[in-house]
């Protein structure tokens, strides 16, 4: 594949976007009490370059939008989804709001409460754990309109729009490139067949990455070896469980752990293995440690950013919808980071299989297991790929 495959999904925005206007002043979150807005971290600067201005859209008219996430600053998912928010920022007529609501899950309703107080055009905010309030008060402001940029339960609102990512999709290919990894004859893999997934929590939400990657796995005789931090920022953690497993003979592992996830980097770095990223491309955003950086096969992503930018423009274009989309392979939702590190670690008839596996999957060929779907299949498989091989 020539490109990282979430330029695809720039390709079905709906309406194009908006190519000049300058960053504007951030308002404070409405309550007084709400914590200071941060200063984006690097890794926001790759925010996607905004494009032309939306035809139709009213020449006056400034949208206000708003983007409630808990924090940013994760070099991962919430850093992700807020790229999206910096690049409409971009737009002429847009302004934008971040709200980071804090840690504590007892004040998320008040902020979304706030916000639907706040003469919003738009709101958007969700995941799996703040999803509840989004729709609490989508309940209670029916003409509110929101934007849930990643959906887990079900909800049908006909003030909301929301997007699901194909995550088992994204598993099975992150399993597939792995299991290529180790079975290889790249630098650091061993004769072991064995790789490893860090998972941030042992939820339903966070196992649905791990069905497809465990498929795969079994499918070309790999073992896989799961660990559970519990935690979305402990890297302490989620470092001893990765070093545990590379000492087990795993040479390549998936983190899948938000924050937590720089821990596996230090591992590989420490263990001399290969370690792959999550969100977006992180050997950007641990480019200030480049001895963390060089571990990094690939990342692997939920393109939470450019779902942001593609909900802001049907808005614009007053084509907003509702219900749930699924973006997977081939929407361009998810995807492989195919970076100059990866062309450079990877040698070419892996990347080729890769792709392979890539067109196999985006065309249907593959059913992949979800843990979400089949919660039983999913403790058939993870009971059978964990097992010695």
């Amino acid at each position: 594949m020539k490109k990282p495959i979430a330029l695809v999904l720039a390709t079905l925005m709906i309406v194009s976007m908006a190519a000049c206007g300058s960053p504007k002043t951030e308002t404070p979150a409405p309550e007084a009490s709400a914590p200071a807005e941060a200063e984006a971290p690097e890794a926001e600067a790759e925010a996607p370059e905004a494009e032309a201005p939306a035809e139709g859209a009213a020449a006056d008219k400034v949208y206000k939008i708003a983007l409630l996430v808990p924090f940013i600053g994760d070099q991962s998912y919430f850093d992700t989804v807020n790229m999206g928010r910096l690049a409409v920022e971009e737009y002429p007529n847009v302004e934008t709001t971040l709200i980071e609501m804090t840690e504590d899950k007892a004040k998320w309703e008040g902020y979304y409460l706030d916000a639907c107080e706040g003469g919003y055009d738009l709101i958007i905010g969700g995941n799996n754990d703040a999803e509840e309030f989004l729709y609490g008060a989508a309940e209670r402001y029916p003409d509110q309109k929101f934007f849930n940029f990643d959906y887990v339960n079900h909800v049908d609102l006909p003030n909301v729009y929301a997007n699901m990512y194909n995550t088992p999709e994204l598993g099975y290919l992150t399993g597939a490139l792995a299991s290529m990894i180790t079975t290889s004859g790249m630098e650091k893999a061993n004769p072991d067949k064995k790789i490893g997934v860090i998972v941030g929590m042992d939820i339903p939400a966070m196992n649905d990455f791990v069905g497809g990657f465990c498929q795969v796995a079994d499918e070309m005789g790999v073992q896989v070896v799961i660990g559970y931090p519990e935690s979305f920022t402990d890297a302490a953690k989620a470092k001893e469980i990765a070093l545990n497993m590379y000492n087990q003979g795993v040479d390549v592992i998936w983190q899948v752990a938000g924050g937590a996830g720089a821990g596996v980097f230090e591992a590989a770095a420490q263990a001399g293995r290969y370690a792959i990223g999550v969100d977006s491309d992180q050997t950007i955003s641990f480019a200030g440690q480049p001895e963390l950086a060089k571990t990094i096969v690939t990342s692997m992503y939920k393109d939470c950013g450019k779902a942001v930018q593609r909900a802001v423009d049907m808005f614009i274009a007053g084509e907003y919808p509702s219900g749930v989309e699924t973006l997977g392979l081939a929407q361009g939702g998810v995807g492989l980071i195919e970076n100059e590190q990866y062309k450079t670690m990877v040698p070419q008839d892996i990347r080729d299989q890769v792709q392979s596996v890539i067109d196999k999957v985006a065309s249907g060929q593959v059913q992949v297991l979800s843990a979400l779907q089949d919660p039983d299949g999913w403790a058939t498989m993870k009971e059978k790929a964990t097992a010695p091989h």
